[in-house]
């Protein structure tokens, strides 16, 4: 039954493309056609070959390219071989490259290197990329790589500043783009949706930066594949292993000693207290290779990103407590915003007064010290006690206890894991497998009097799982060509989050 479910489930999602593509006619020195000759397309990295034959008007189309470097070569009996490096293909793009052949032996050569960036004229849509070096050189506060969408025009975060962490989905998603409805926009993930059903629109899952290549924002006229949104598209490309081996190991701390005191201590003269931040972790990718077993160059690849997250943050509070002599039964001084005494009544006594059943005031708005149980008393000698006034306060020992947060901690402990596979059987068959997953333990801010014992989980505790899994990838999992001019991609994705 779950497999039934999960398969229906999936057919509900394709994907939307988020590789790129190259489009173009080739012709000869004269501007005639050259039909039915093989432009291949290469991949500098992992060496995986795409190709095409063109048409009879010499058109020719390259669909399902990874963004990444790429060369162009051209081979055809008569001509010249042509030969074009140095191309960077973003996500989601569609470049046009015309190809013009000479006349002579294919044992000569045309190389055509660095040219100017290319153009997209395949396509009407509107949008920036942001490219690989923006996302792993740019600051960003708590490394949300989303963050960086700000940078393209037409872009604005309407979200809370402090919430910007990798587990933030729903604070993270508030973002209007060109005039659009905030929380309308439609996130993806290699192809596949990334939006939560949970919250208002929520992003489902938040990558690690060292884990994504480039993502592209559309502001306006993309394409009919894309849609379920009135306003633009965030497409995140992840990163993928190649024929070497690459490979980071990152922290990022905060310490107390580091940090500013807060607005709420210094307005009381109190010190620092204690705050950490620890977000760390490692990512490698490469081919797969089984010493004496297996050797994935050039076919089999893989690349796995860990990122851990802990954070401690003082969460200064202002609490109400009995006044001292409260608890020795002394009420004479609780009185309302009016400075009326607020009486206290004896609960033992009571009698009906034409209809009305009265009960007797304690004599002087004190109750008796014979009256207070032994144990009761007990226990309310542990009630912290009142270390500040607050001008204003509806009654009287009221807001009468400060927290400076070193005694009010909100814990959060996060991991997020990306794993990716990436398997190219040959020219016709490819296949990507990358599964992802964030699991997020908090301990929020509450109300106490009392103060927590360590490393105990209390009632408010949270716990959030997030599994973004794409079977075959948040990439069409699966691309078959039947020949050079036909393709069948095959795209599932699923994600689901738990709390």
């Amino acid at each position: 039954m779950r497999l039934i479910l999960f398969t229906l489930f999936a057919a509900l999602l394709p994907g939307q493309e988020f590789r790129a593509t190259i489009t173009g006619h080739v012709t000869d020195q004269s501007g005639a056609a050259v039909p039915n000759i093989a432009v291949q397309v290469r991949n500098i990295n992992t060496n995986q070959v795409a190709s095409s034959v063109t048409d009879n008007q010499g058109n020719y189309t390259v669909p399902f390219l990874s963004p990444g470097s790429y060369s162009i070569l051209v081979e055809a009996p008569g001509f010249k071989k042509y030969t074009r490096e140095g191309l960077t293909l973003n996500v989601g793009q569609t470049a046009g490259i015309n190809i013009q052949l000479e006349l002579g032996q294919v044992t000569e050569s045309i190389t055509v290197i660095a040219e100017t960036p290319l153009l997209e004229t395949a396509k009407s849509d509107r949008g920036q990329v942001i490219d690989s070096q923006r996302v792993r050189e740019f600051p960003l506060n708590a490394r949300n790589p989303f963050m960086l969408a700000i940078l393209s025009a037409g872009v604005n975060f309407n979200g809370n500043i402090i919430y910007q962490r990798p587990f933030d989905n729903g604070a993270i998603a508030d973002w209007n783009i060109n005039g659009g409805w905030n929380r309308n926009n439609e996130f993806l993930l290699d192809g596949a949706p990334n939006n939560a059903q949970a919250g208002g629109n929520n992003i489902a899952y938040v990558p690690p930066v060292d884990s994504v290549e480039e993502f592209k924002i559309q502001t306006n006229s993309y394409d009919a594949q894309y849609g379920k949104t009135s306003g633009g598209i965030v497409n995140v490309s992840l990163k993928g292993g190649a024929n070497s081996f690459h490979g980071t190991l990152y922290e990022f701390a905060r310490r107390n000693a580091w940090d500013a005191n807060s607005f709420q201590n210094n307005a009381r003269g109190v010190e620092k207290v204690d705050h950490f931040l620890d977000q760390y972790g490692g990512a490698i990718g490469g081919p797969i290779i089984l010493p004496k077993i297996y050797n994935g160059r050039n076919r089999s690849f893989f690349f796995v990103n860990y990122e851990g997250y802990r954070e401690g943050t003082p969460t200064p509070l202002n609490l109400s407590v009995p006044a001292p002599e409260f608890i020795s039964g002394d009420f004479t001084r609780l009185v309302d915003q009016q400075n009326r005494l607020i009486t206290i009544y004896d609960p033992a006594t009571g009698r009906d007064v034409s209809g009305t059943w009265t009960r007797d005031a304690f004599p002087g708005n004190r109750i008796p010290a014979n009256r207070i149980h032994p144990v009761a008393r007990n226990i309310l000698s542990f009630m912290p006690k009142p270390n500040t006034t607050t001008p204003g306060a509806a009654f009287y020992s009221q807001q009468n206890l400060f927290l400076p947060g070193g005694e009010n901690l909100d814990k959060d402990d996060f991991y997020n894991l990306v794993v990716k596979i990436d398997q190219n059987f040959g020219q016709r068959h490819h296949c990507l497998l990358p599964p992802c997953q964030q699991r997020q333990n908090g301990n929020p801010s509450h109300e106490r009097c009392s103060r927590p014992r360590p490393g105990r989980a209390t009632a408010s505790q949270a716990r959030q799982r997030r599994l973004c899994l794409g079977l075959g990838g948040h990439a069409p999992p699966h691309l078959h060509r039947q020949s050079p001019c036909l393709l069948e991609p095959l795209c599932r994705g699923l994600t689901r989050r738990r709390e």
